[in-house]
């Protein structure tokens, strides 16, 4: 059973307004949900991160962002999408609870 819509109002900056417009009235809930549960997401793995002894910093993104662009620059776009095609395929057998799944260090 589907539980009861909730009703909320809010109010946003110019820009974010501007975004929710643009969704029109319905889509915009929609829109909005679906932000909210992708941040939950991102919480939910800094929390497992975390719990594993792994501390998330600012910093720390950042050097991870430049050396994977610094990769990307570097592989022509087939060979890098081509490990993005196995990297995926790994986690979602792991996913799938697939005991006989390739492992992404395989490749």
């Amino acid at each position: 059973m589907t539980e009861p819509q909730r009703r909320f109002t809010i109010s946003v900056p110019p820009d974010v307004g501007q975004i929710l417009e643009s969704q029109g009235n319905r889509m915009a809930s929609a829109y909005v949900t679906e932000s909210v549960r992708r941040r939950r997401r991102v919480e939910e793995h800094k929390e497992l991160l975390l719990a594993a002894g792994i501390h998330v910093t600012e910093q720390g993104v950042a050097e991870a962002r430049a050396r994977r662009l610094g990769v990307e620059a570097e592989w022509p776009p087939e060979r890098f999408e081509a490990e993005r095609a196995k990297i995926r395929a790994v986690m979602e057998a792991e996913m799938n609870g697939d005991d006989a799944a390739p492992r992404a260090d395989a490749a």
